[in-house]
Protein backbone atom coordinates (compact mmCIF):
# COMPACT_ATOMS: atom_id res chain seq x y z
CA UNK A 1 0.00 0.00 0.00
CA UNK A 2 2.52 2.84 0.91
CA UNK A 3 4.75 1.93 -1.85
CA UNK A 4 1.72 2.36 -4.19
CA UNK A 5 1.21 5.73 -2.58
CA UNK A 6 4.72 6.79 -2.65
CA UNK A 7 5.24 5.81 -6.30
CA UNK A 8 1.62 7.84 -7.02
CA UNK A 9 3.44 10.68 -5.77
CA UNK A 10 6.22 10.50 -7.30
CA UNK A 11 4.68 10.81 -10.78
CA UNK A 12 2.99 13.65 -9.58
CA UNK A 13 5.83 15.53 -8.05
CA UNK A 14 7.50 14.18 -11.43
CA UNK A 15 4.68 15.62 -14.16
CA UNK A 16 5.10 19.08 -11.50
CA UNK A 17 8.82 19.61 -11.98
CA UNK A 18 8.45 18.67 -15.55
CA UNK A 19 5.78 21.45 -16.21
CA UNK A 20 6.65 23.91 -13.60
CA UNK A 21 9.72 23.26 -11.85
CA UNK A 22 9.25 25.43 -9.06
CA UNK A 23 10.32 23.17 -5.53
CA UNK A 24 11.81 21.14 -7.83
CA UNK A 25 15.25 20.91 -5.34
CA UNK A 26 13.04 19.97 -2.07
CA UNK A 27 10.96 17.90 -3.88
CA UNK A 28 14.41 16.10 -4.95
CA UNK A 29 15.49 16.16 -1.21
CA UNK A 30 11.92 14.61 0.10
CA UNK A 31 11.99 11.76 -3.03
CA UNK A 32 15.21 10.83 -2.52
CA UNK A 33 15.33 10.66 1.82
CA UNK A 34 11.86 8.82 1.52
CA UNK A 35 12.97 5.68 -1.11
CA UNK A 36 14.95 3.71 1.55
CA UNK A 37 12.44 4.17 3.74
CA UNK A 38 9.43 3.02 1.41
CA UNK A 39 12.06 0.04 0.26
CA UNK A 40 12.11 -1.15 3.72
CA UNK A 41 8.19 -1.14 4.39
CA UNK A 42 7.75 -2.93 1.22
CA UNK A 43 7.53 -6.88 1.09
CA UNK A 44 11.11 -8.20 -0.37
CA UNK A 45 12.76 -4.90 -0.25
CA UNK A 46 12.30 -4.06 -4.18
CA UNK A 47 16.15 -2.59 -5.59
CA UNK A 48 13.81 -0.42 -7.86
CA UNK A 49 13.44 2.09 -5.22
CA UNK A 50 17.09 3.31 -4.77
CA UNK A 51 16.45 4.72 -8.12
CA UNK A 52 13.07 5.98 -7.84
CA UNK A 53 14.89 9.62 -7.04
CA UNK A 54 16.27 9.50 -10.55
CA UNK A 55 12.78 9.36 -12.28
CA UNK A 56 12.29 12.71 -11.07
CA UNK A 57 15.61 14.39 -11.26
CA UNK A 58 14.90 13.09 -15.15
CA UNK A 59 11.61 14.82 -14.88
CA UNK A 60 13.57 18.71 -13.90
CA UNK A 61 15.87 17.83 -16.40
CA UNK A 62 13.61 17.41 -19.38
CA UNK A 63 11.78 20.21 -17.86
CA UNK A 64 14.70 22.85 -17.94
CA UNK A 65 15.57 21.49 -21.65
CA UNK A 66 11.80 21.93 -22.79
CA UNK A 67 11.52 25.37 -21.20
CA UNK A 68 15.09 26.63 -22.06
CA UNK A 69 16.19 24.71 -24.70
CA UNK A 70 19.06 22.21 -24.84
CA UNK A 71 21.58 24.62 -26.05
CA UNK A 72 20.70 26.58 -22.54
CA UNK A 73 21.72 23.77 -21.04
CA UNK A 74 25.38 23.92 -21.75
CA UNK A 75 25.42 27.61 -19.96
CA UNK A 76 27.53 26.09 -16.94
CA UNK A 77 30.08 24.67 -18.79
CA UNK A 78 30.35 27.09 -21.93
CA UNK A 79 28.95 30.76 -21.23
CA UNK A 80 32.10 32.38 -18.53
CA UNK A 81 34.71 30.00 -19.72
CA UNK A 82 35.79 28.26 -22.91
CA UNK A 83 38.10 26.39 -21.44
CA UNK A 84 36.85 22.77 -19.71
CA UNK A 85 34.43 22.29 -22.89
CA UNK A 86 36.89 20.16 -24.72
CA UNK A 87 38.15 17.78 -22.19
CA UNK A 88 34.35 17.10 -21.57
CA UNK A 89 33.76 16.27 -25.20
CA UNK A 90 36.73 13.88 -24.62
CA UNK A 91 35.57 12.41 -21.67
CA UNK A 92 32.33 11.89 -22.90
CA UNK A 93 33.94 10.25 -26.15
CA UNK A 94 35.75 7.91 -23.66
CA UNK A 95 32.72 6.81 -22.08
CA UNK A 96 30.78 6.03 -25.39
CA UNK A 97 33.62 3.89 -26.00
CA UNK A 98 34.38 2.12 -22.86
CA UNK A 99 30.23 1.16 -23.26
CA UNK A 100 30.30 -0.28 -26.34
CA UNK A 101 33.63 -2.16 -24.96
CA UNK A 102 31.43 -3.39 -22.00
CA UNK A 103 28.36 -4.23 -23.78
CA UNK A 104 30.52 -6.05 -26.55
CA UNK A 105 32.66 -7.59 -24.21
CA UNK A 106 30.09 -9.13 -21.37
CA UNK A 107 26.92 -9.09 -23.56
CA UNK A 108 25.16 -7.15 -21.15
CA UNK A 109 23.55 -3.77 -21.87
CA UNK A 110 22.14 -3.27 -18.23
CA UNK A 111 25.50 -2.59 -16.41
CA UNK A 112 27.13 -0.61 -19.36
CA UNK A 113 24.38 1.40 -18.44
CA UNK A 114 24.42 1.37 -15.03
CA UNK A 115 28.10 2.36 -15.34
CA UNK A 116 27.39 5.39 -17.37
CA UNK A 117 25.08 6.67 -15.21
CA UNK A 118 27.59 6.88 -12.61
CA UNK A 119 29.70 9.16 -14.41
CA UNK A 120 26.95 11.26 -15.89
CA UNK A 121 24.93 11.90 -13.44
CA UNK A 122 26.86 14.48 -11.30
CA UNK A 123 27.60 16.27 -14.41
CA UNK A 124 23.68 16.47 -15.20
CA UNK A 125 22.80 17.27 -11.78
CA UNK A 126 25.57 20.03 -12.24
CA UNK A 127 22.77 21.67 -15.03
CA UNK A 128 19.97 21.41 -12.64
CA UNK A 129 21.82 22.65 -9.93
CA UNK A 130 22.99 26.15 -11.89
CA UNK A 131 19.36 26.03 -13.39
CA UNK A 132 17.62 25.98 -10.47
CA UNK A 133 19.06 29.03 -8.32
CA UNK A 134 19.42 32.75 -8.73
CA UNK A 135 20.82 34.13 -4.96
CA UNK A 136 22.40 33.27 -2.26
CA UNK A 137 19.66 32.63 -0.06
CA UNK A 138 17.98 30.21 -2.83
CA UNK A 139 21.55 27.91 -2.08
CA UNK A 140 20.89 28.40 1.90
CA UNK A 141 17.01 27.72 1.86
CA UNK A 142 18.20 24.28 -0.16
CA UNK A 143 20.81 23.59 2.27
CA UNK A 144 18.91 24.13 5.53
CA UNK A 145 16.38 21.75 4.47
CA UNK A 146 18.98 19.47 3.83
CA UNK A 147 20.50 19.87 6.90
CA UNK A 148 16.82 19.01 8.72
CA UNK A 149 16.93 15.94 6.57
CA UNK A 150 20.22 14.71 7.77
CA UNK A 151 19.30 15.61 11.19
CA UNK A 152 16.35 13.03 11.13
CA UNK A 153 18.69 10.94 9.77
CA UNK A 154 20.85 11.13 12.84
CA UNK A 155 17.90 11.12 15.40
CA UNK A 156 17.21 7.53 13.70
CA UNK A 157 20.65 6.55 13.92
CA UNK A 158 20.56 6.97 17.49
CA UNK A 159 16.93 5.68 18.13
CA UNK A 160 18.56 2.33 16.34
CA UNK A 161 21.76 2.07 18.69
CA UNK A 162 19.51 2.65 22.16
CA UNK A 163 17.51 -0.25 20.81
CA UNK A 164 14.60 0.67 18.98
CA UNK A 165 13.79 -1.99 16.32
CA UNK A 166 11.75 -0.77 14.36
CA UNK A 167 11.45 -2.11 10.13
CA UNK A 168 12.53 1.72 9.38
CA UNK A 169 15.74 1.63 11.29
CA UNK A 170 16.52 -1.65 10.13
CA UNK A 171 19.66 -1.94 7.31
CA UNK A 172 18.29 -3.41 3.79
CA UNK A 173 19.28 -7.06 3.61
CA UNK A 174 21.08 -9.31 6.18
CA UNK A 175 22.99 -5.80 7.73
CA UNK A 176 26.22 -5.30 8.06
CA UNK A 177 28.95 -6.40 10.98
CA UNK A 178 31.71 -4.83 11.97
CA UNK A 179 34.38 -7.18 13.76
CA UNK A 180 36.56 -4.64 15.90
CA UNK A 181 37.16 -3.65 19.18
CA UNK A 182 37.23 -7.21 20.37
CA UNK A 183 33.58 -7.49 19.37
CA UNK A 184 30.91 -7.42 17.13
CA UNK A 185 29.32 -4.15 16.28
CA UNK A 186 26.26 -3.07 14.13
CA UNK A 187 26.07 -0.22 11.62
CA UNK A 188 23.32 1.43 12.52
CA UNK A 189 21.69 2.71 9.47
CA UNK A 190 18.61 4.99 10.62
CA UNK A 191 16.09 5.45 7.89
CA UNK A 192 18.85 4.98 5.02
CA UNK A 193 19.22 1.51 3.75
CA UNK A 194 23.11 1.34 5.15
CA UNK A 195 25.30 2.41 7.75
CA UNK A 196 27.82 3.99 4.93
CA UNK A 197 24.86 6.04 3.25
CA UNK A 198 23.40 7.25 6.63
CA UNK A 199 27.31 8.02 7.83
CA UNK A 200 27.30 10.44 4.12
CA UNK A 201 24.17 12.19 4.67
CA UNK A 202 24.93 12.78 8.20
CA UNK A 203 28.63 14.15 7.94
CA UNK A 204 27.02 16.71 4.87
CA UNK A 205 24.96 18.05 7.11
CA UNK A 206 27.29 18.70 9.37
CA UNK A 207 29.73 20.10 7.24
CA UNK A 208 26.56 22.36 5.83
CA UNK A 209 26.26 23.50 9.35
CA UNK A 210 29.11 24.87 9.28
CA UNK A 211 28.80 26.22 5.74
CA UNK A 212 25.54 27.98 6.88
CA UNK A 213 27.31 29.49 10.09
CA UNK A 214 30.11 31.02 8.05
CA UNK A 215 28.16 32.09 5.13
CA UNK A 216 24.83 34.08 7.38
CA UNK A 217 25.06 37.65 7.37
CA UNK A 218 24.25 37.77 11.14
CA UNK A 219 27.12 36.55 13.84
CA UNK A 220 25.99 32.73 15.18
CA UNK A 221 26.79 31.42 18.75
CA UNK A 222 29.66 28.98 17.26
CA UNK A 223 29.62 27.20 20.39
CA UNK A 224 26.00 26.01 19.73
CA UNK A 225 26.97 25.36 16.28
CA UNK A 226 29.88 22.88 16.83
CA UNK A 227 28.03 20.91 19.61
CA UNK A 228 25.53 20.36 17.07
CA UNK A 229 28.52 19.47 14.67
CA UNK A 230 29.89 17.42 17.45
CA UNK A 231 26.37 15.53 18.06
CA UNK A 232 25.98 14.68 14.33
CA UNK A 233 29.53 13.48 14.32
CA UNK A 234 28.57 11.18 17.53
CA UNK A 235 25.78 9.82 15.26
CA UNK A 236 28.19 8.91 12.21
CA UNK A 237 30.38 6.86 14.85
CA UNK A 238 27.66 4.68 15.36
CA UNK A 239 27.28 3.72 11.59
CA UNK A 240 31.11 2.13 12.12
CA UNK A 241 32.11 4.15 8.65
CA UNK A 242 35.10 5.85 10.34
CA UNK A 243 36.29 7.59 6.67
CA UNK A 244 32.80 9.70 6.85
CA UNK A 245 34.84 11.31 10.09
CA UNK A 246 37.46 12.05 7.86
CA UNK A 247 35.74 13.44 5.23
CA UNK A 248 33.99 16.27 7.96
CA UNK A 249 37.71 16.79 9.77
CA UNK A 250 38.72 17.65 6.05
CA UNK A 251 36.35 19.98 5.47
CA UNK A 252 36.62 21.84 8.75
CA UNK A 253 40.63 22.19 8.64
CA UNK A 254 40.44 22.90 5.15
CA UNK A 255 37.79 25.55 4.75
CA UNK A 256 39.60 27.81 7.36
CA UNK A 257 43.28 27.82 5.39
CA UNK A 258 40.93 28.77 1.90
CA UNK A 259 38.96 31.43 3.29
CA UNK A 260 42.03 33.11 4.69
CA UNK A 261 43.93 32.31 1.24
CA UNK A 262 41.01 33.97 -0.45
CA UNK A 263 39.78 36.62 2.05
CA UNK A 264 43.47 37.65 3.36
CA UNK A 265 41.86 38.00 6.77
CA UNK A 266 39.96 36.14 9.76
CA UNK A 267 37.77 37.84 11.98
CA UNK A 268 37.63 36.43 15.52
CA UNK A 269 34.43 34.78 14.64
CA UNK A 270 36.74 31.67 12.56
CA UNK A 271 39.41 31.60 15.57
CA UNK A 272 36.64 30.79 17.34
CA UNK A 273 35.33 28.41 15.24
CA UNK A 274 38.77 26.76 15.55
CA UNK A 275 38.67 26.88 19.53
CA UNK A 276 35.15 25.13 19.92
CA UNK A 277 36.21 22.81 17.12
CA UNK A 278 38.85 21.12 19.38
CA UNK A 279 37.01 21.64 22.64
CA UNK A 280 33.71 19.84 20.77
CA UNK A 281 36.38 17.15 19.35
CA UNK A 282 37.72 16.49 22.84
CA UNK A 283 34.36 16.26 24.99
CA UNK A 284 33.32 13.86 22.01
CA UNK A 285 36.17 11.71 21.97
CA UNK A 286 37.28 11.73 25.45
CA UNK A 287 34.14 12.29 27.70
CA UNK A 288 31.61 9.84 26.77
CA UNK A 289 29.62 8.66 30.03
CA UNK A 290 25.47 8.20 28.38
CA UNK A 291 24.06 5.57 31.24
CA UNK A 292 24.60 2.11 30.35
CA UNK A 293 25.23 2.69 26.94
CA UNK A 294 28.66 4.21 27.68
CA UNK A 295 30.70 0.49 27.36
CA UNK A 296 29.13 0.13 24.16
CA UNK A 297 29.35 3.78 22.80
CA UNK A 298 32.80 3.68 23.72
CA UNK A 299 33.49 0.81 21.44
CA UNK A 300 32.60 3.09 18.71
CA UNK A 301 33.95 6.07 19.72
CA UNK A 302 37.66 3.43 19.68
CA UNK A 303 36.68 2.09 16.43
CA UNK A 304 36.56 5.77 15.16
CA UNK A 305 39.14 7.72 16.24
CA UNK A 306 41.80 4.87 14.51
CA UNK A 307 40.92 6.50 11.28
CA UNK A 308 43.08 9.00 11.36
CA UNK A 309 45.84 6.75 12.23
CA UNK A 310 44.71 4.36 9.64
CA UNK A 311 44.54 7.86 6.60
CA UNK A 312 47.97 7.58 5.24
CA UNK A 313 47.96 3.40 4.84
CA UNK A 314 44.19 3.64 3.62
CA UNK A 315 45.39 6.05 0.98
CA UNK A 316 48.29 3.83 -0.40
CA UNK A 317 46.30 0.79 -0.11
CA UNK A 318 42.89 1.83 -1.22
CA UNK A 319 44.00 4.69 -3.25
CA UNK A 320 47.02 4.04 -5.16
CA UNK A 321 47.89 0.72 -5.44
CA UNK A 322 44.71 -0.33 -6.79
CA UNK A 323 45.63 1.08 -9.94
CA UNK A 324 48.76 -0.89 -10.35
CA UNK A 325 46.67 -4.21 -9.78
CA UNK A 326 43.59 -2.97 -12.31
CA UNK A 327 46.69 -2.98 -14.51
CA UNK A 328 47.57 -6.20 -13.95
CA UNK A 329 43.88 -7.37 -13.70
CA UNK A 330 42.41 -5.74 -17.24
CA UNK A 331 45.27 -3.82 -19.12
CA UNK A 332 45.68 -0.61 -19.80
CA UNK A 333 42.30 0.21 -21.78
CA UNK A 334 40.91 -1.20 -18.43
CA UNK A 335 37.75 -3.37 -18.69
CA UNK A 336 34.64 -1.85 -19.92
CA UNK A 337 32.17 0.40 -17.83
CA UNK A 338 29.76 -1.08 -15.08
CA UNK A 339 32.01 -3.84 -13.97
CA UNK A 340 33.01 -1.58 -10.78
CA UNK A 341 29.93 -0.19 -10.81
CA UNK A 342 26.58 -0.89 -7.91
CA UNK A 343 24.70 -3.53 -8.83
CA UNK A 344 27.20 -5.13 -11.32
CA UNK A 345 27.13 -8.26 -8.39
CA UNK A 346 23.67 -8.79 -9.72
CA UNK A 347 24.70 -9.64 -12.99
CA UNK A 348 27.78 -12.21 -12.11
CA UNK A 349 30.53 -9.09 -12.46
CA UNK A 350 31.80 -9.00 -8.92
CA UNK A 351 34.63 -11.20 -9.78
CA UNK A 352 35.23 -9.42 -12.93
CA UNK A 353 37.19 -6.02 -10.97
CA UNK A 354 37.81 -7.41 -7.76
CA UNK A 355 39.42 -5.43 -5.32
CA UNK A 356 40.70 -3.44 -8.27
CA UNK A 357 37.57 -1.04 -8.02
CA UNK A 358 37.12 -0.88 -3.94
CA UNK A 359 39.40 2.81 -4.58
CA UNK A 360 38.10 5.85 -6.54
CA UNK A 361 41.03 5.52 -8.66
CA UNK A 362 41.03 1.86 -9.41
CA UNK A 363 37.38 2.38 -10.27
CA UNK A 364 38.13 4.31 -12.92
CA UNK A 365 41.03 2.52 -14.08
CA UNK A 366 39.14 -0.66 -14.23
CA UNK A 367 36.46 0.67 -15.99
CA UNK A 368 37.93 3.48 -18.32
CA UNK A 369 41.78 2.27 -18.36
CA UNK A 370 44.46 4.83 -18.66
CA UNK A 371 42.92 7.51 -21.32
CA UNK A 372 39.96 7.87 -18.94
CA UNK A 373 42.24 8.41 -15.89
CA UNK A 374 44.84 10.52 -17.67
CA UNK A 375 41.07 12.54 -19.03
CA UNK A 376 39.54 13.00 -15.94
CA UNK A 377 42.48 14.32 -14.65
CA UNK A 378 42.73 16.97 -17.04
CA UNK A 379 39.21 17.83 -16.61
CA UNK A 380 40.39 18.03 -12.61
CA UNK A 381 42.93 20.31 -13.05
CA UNK A 382 40.58 22.62 -15.75
CA UNK A 383 37.48 22.74 -13.52
CA UNK A 384 39.98 23.36 -10.31
CA UNK A 385 41.86 26.39 -12.26
CA UNK A 386 38.17 27.98 -13.42
CA UNK A 387 36.48 27.32 -10.31
CA UNK A 388 39.63 29.47 -8.13
CA UNK A 389 38.41 32.49 -10.48
CA UNK A 390 35.34 32.11 -9.60
CA UNK A 391 36.24 32.61 -5.84
CA UNK A 392 38.83 35.12 -6.78
CA UNK A 393 35.51 36.78 -8.23
CA UNK A 394 33.07 36.31 -5.25
CA UNK A 395 36.24 37.55 -3.03
CA UNK A 396 36.03 41.56 -4.55
CA UNK A 397 34.46 44.11 -2.67
CA UNK A 398 31.31 44.93 -4.86
CA UNK A 399 29.92 41.11 -3.83
CA UNK A 400 27.77 40.27 -0.95
CA UNK A 401 29.20 39.48 1.79
CA UNK A 402 27.80 35.72 2.34
CA UNK A 403 29.05 35.05 -1.08
CA UNK A 404 33.04 33.99 -0.43
CA UNK A 405 32.10 31.49 2.59
CA UNK A 406 29.06 29.75 1.02
CA UNK A 407 30.69 29.37 -2.20
CA UNK A 408 34.42 28.40 -0.40
CA UNK A 409 32.37 26.35 1.66
CA UNK A 410 30.50 23.84 -1.31
CA UNK A 411 33.94 23.87 -3.16
CA UNK A 412 35.73 22.50 -0.15
CA UNK A 413 33.25 19.86 0.26
CA UNK A 414 33.24 18.95 -3.18
CA UNK A 415 36.89 18.53 -2.93
CA UNK A 416 37.29 16.54 0.42
CA UNK A 417 34.28 13.99 -1.19
CA UNK A 418 36.49 13.40 -4.16
CA UNK A 419 39.82 12.81 -1.73
CA UNK A 420 36.70 10.18 0.33
CA UNK A 421 36.16 8.57 -3.23
CA UNK A 422 39.35 7.96 -4.05
CA UNK A 423 40.02 5.47 -1.55
CA UNK A 424 35.79 4.23 -0.63
CA UNK A 425 33.62 3.92 -4.23
CA UNK A 426 30.98 2.18 -2.38
CA UNK A 427 28.96 5.09 -0.96
CA UNK A 428 29.66 6.82 -4.62
CA UNK A 429 27.46 4.20 -6.77
CA UNK A 430 24.24 5.85 -4.72
CA UNK A 431 22.52 7.57 -7.31
CA UNK A 432 21.04 10.04 -4.89
CA UNK A 433 24.12 11.04 -3.70
CA UNK A 434 25.41 11.54 -7.54
CA UNK A 435 22.80 14.18 -7.88
CA UNK A 436 23.64 16.27 -4.66
CA UNK A 437 27.04 16.40 -5.62
CA UNK A 438 26.03 17.64 -9.21
CA UNK A 439 23.95 19.92 -7.61
CA UNK A 440 25.88 21.47 -5.45
CA UNK A 441 29.10 21.92 -8.11
CA UNK A 442 25.97 23.49 -10.17
CA UNK A 443 25.79 25.78 -7.44
CA UNK A 444 29.47 26.74 -7.54
CA UNK A 445 29.17 27.16 -11.29
CA UNK A 446 26.30 29.35 -10.98
CA UNK A 447 28.48 32.01 -8.97
CA UNK A 448 28.89 34.63 -11.86
CA UNK A 449 24.84 34.23 -12.43
CA UNK A 450 24.65 35.04 -8.67
CA UNK A 451 26.81 37.57 -8.94
CA UNK A 452 25.30 39.59 -11.61
CA UNK A 453 21.81 39.11 -10.44
CA UNK A 454 22.84 40.34 -7.31
CA UNK A 455 24.50 43.41 -8.40
CA UNK A 456 20.81 43.90 -10.61
CA UNK A 457 19.06 44.18 -7.53
CA UNK A 458 21.28 46.09 -5.60
CA UNK A 459 21.61 49.18 -8.50
CA UNK A 460 19.74 49.94 -11.51
CA UNK A 461 22.82 49.13 -13.87
CA UNK A 462 26.26 47.41 -13.70
CA UNK A 463 28.25 49.55 -16.21
CA UNK A 464 30.31 49.94 -13.07
CA UNK A 465 31.52 46.06 -13.40
CA UNK A 466 30.88 45.84 -17.54
CA UNK A 467 33.58 47.50 -18.63
CA UNK A 468 35.90 46.98 -15.98
CA UNK A 469 39.41 44.48 -15.86
CA UNK A 470 38.56 41.25 -14.46
CA UNK A 471 41.12 39.74 -11.51
CA UNK A 472 42.22 36.43 -11.52
CA UNK A 473 43.85 36.56 -8.32
CA UNK A 474 42.49 36.71 -4.80
CA UNK A 475 42.04 40.51 -4.32
CA UNK A 476 40.99 43.05 -1.17
CA UNK A 477 38.95 45.27 -3.55
CA UNK A 478 38.37 46.47 -7.50
CA UNK A 479 35.90 45.37 -9.89
CA UNK A 480 35.60 42.52 -11.86
CA UNK A 481 34.67 42.34 -15.63
CA UNK A 482 31.56 39.41 -15.20
CA UNK A 483 31.20 38.88 -18.94
CA UNK A 484 31.05 35.18 -21.15
CA UNK A 485 34.39 33.71 -21.46
CA UNK A 486 36.27 36.26 -19.03
CA UNK A 487 36.24 33.50 -16.23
Amino acid sequence: MISTVFLSLLLAASAYAFMVGRYALSMLLVVGFMQDIVRKLTPGEPIIFIVTVGVLFGAVLLGIWARKGFSYSLEPFARWTDQIRKPIMIFVLVLAMQLMHSIWRYNNVVVGVLGLLTYIAPFLAIIAGYYLVNTVEDIRRFMMLYVFSGVVVAASVVLSFVGYEWTILNEVGVGLKIYDQGTVLKSHAGIMRTGEVAAWHISTAACLVMALAMSSPKRRSFLIVLLIVGALMLAVALTGRRKMLMLTSLFIALYFVAFYYYSKTLDSKYFLGLFYTAIVLWMGFELISIGNYSQSLGNYIARSTTVFSDASSRFIDLGIAPIQWAYKRLGLMGGGLGIASQGAHLFDMENVAGGSGEGGLGKIMVELGLPGLICIAWLVIVITRYVNRLLSLSSQRFVSQPVLPLMLSLTVFLAVNAVTFSVATQVYGDFFILILLGIFGGFVFALPKIVINSLATSQSSTDRIAHAPLSRRPSSGGSVKVSPRTL
